[in-house]
């Protein structure tokens, strides 16, 4: 592999002279490094034998570093490249985001790839917004859909959200506005204060999803994304009960 800090790895591994998590962890511990993953390192430990000369070797190569930032960042580089899920997830996060390292798109594709190959439905939603944008790499619609549906079936709230609005659209997938409802409802159980996804569901209910109720939920949720700043929402809000005033002198009581 080419990139730059799995050399910088491997160095760190021929200083320790082992693959023991547990090594790192202590060193964590010893360093101050208030971010260590601590029981999780441990768990992830292999069976080392004699850790006297290696322990040595890491505690002096982690204490080398300026700031306990940096060595939290050696000890997560370390722990991601070795399989550890959550350490692959954070890494991405933090390449994204340029925090506590260097921003860096193509390398947080590829830590949220490895975390989301091994079931992380939070990493799973992450590579899709990624593939989805063009973020690090090609942009890939289609494979997007696949991994919200990946962290969707997870349990990812926000996996759930980003494809009802593909179901909607019918952007990477058919257009379902049955299924897209059903997920945003979900997701909006989760958090029931993301604008957007009560603008969606309103406009699911506005397609016919719903039957009788399906006006009165629609400006409900349109409504509830008024209210979170939705100006799309706002309009639509004018333009339904506009319609509805014209039948009726007390639709304006509806908002």
């Amino acid at each position: 592999m080419t990139f730059e800090i799995e050399k910088e790895l491997s160095a760190a591994m021929r200083v320790a002279r082992t693959a023991g998590a547990k090594v790192f962890a202590r060193c964590c511990e010893l360093s101050g490094v208030r971010e260590a993953p601590g029981a999780e390192a441990y768990a992830l430990s292999v069976d080392v034998e004699s850790q006297g000369e290696a322990f040595e070797s890491m505690h002096r190569l982690v204490n080398d570093l300026e700031t306990p930032i940096e060595r939290a960042r050696l000890i997560r580089l370390y722990l991601a490249w070795k399989g550890h899920v959550k350490s692959q997830y954070i890494l991405g996060d933090n390449f994204r985001l340029g925090r506590n390292i260097g921003e860096d798109c193509e390398m947080a594709r590829y830590w949220y790839q490895k975390a989301a190959e091994a079931g992380d439905s939070s990493a799973q939603n992450n590579l899709g917004v990624m593939l989805a944008s063009g973020l690090g790499g090609p942009k890939d619609v289609e494979k997007a859909v696949y991994w919200y549906t990946k962290g969707a079936e997870g349990g990812d709230g926000v996996a759930k959200g980003n494809l009802g609005m593909h179901l909607i659209e019918g952007r990477g997938a058919r257009r379902n506005y049955r299924a897209a409802a059903r997920l945003l409802k979900e997701a909006i159980k989760e958090d029931p204060y993301y604008s957007r996804n009560h603008l969606l569901l309103a406009q699911c209910y506005e397609h016919g999803v719903g039957g009788r109720s399906a006006r009165r939920l629609a400006l409900h949720h349109y409504q509830e994304a008024s209210d979170f700043g939705s100006l799309e929402a706002r309009k639509a809000l004018k333009r339904l009960v506009g319609r509805r005033a014209k039948r009726s002198p007390d639709a304006a009581d509806l908002v």
